[in-house]
């Protein structure tokens, strides 16, 4: 047995609905936006660049420690 549920609105939810719909007929009314093709874009080389580093530029590399938090024990399923 299907029973119908009558839904009452009152005047602030009628107003909601009707404008809603005002504003969104139209969004779902459009058609989909067509896509853009993205151009391929392709790197390009520049002559010349930086080929050896300036005298007063020194280049560090330094462990940083790292934690790592793992279980002790067997892992329990």
């Amino acid at each position: 047995m299907v029973q119908a549920f009558l839904v009452r609105m009152d005047h602030f939810d009628r107003l909601l609905e009707l404008e809603l719909a005002r504003l969104l007929d139209p969004v779902v009314d459009a058609p989909a936006p067509r896509r853009r093709r993205r151009r391929a874009s392709t790197l390009k080389a520049t002559a010349g660049g930086l080929t050896v580093l300036p005298s007063d530029m020194v280049l560090l590399a330094e462990p940083v420690p790292l934690a790592i938090v793992a279980p002790i024990g067997t892992p329990v399923s």
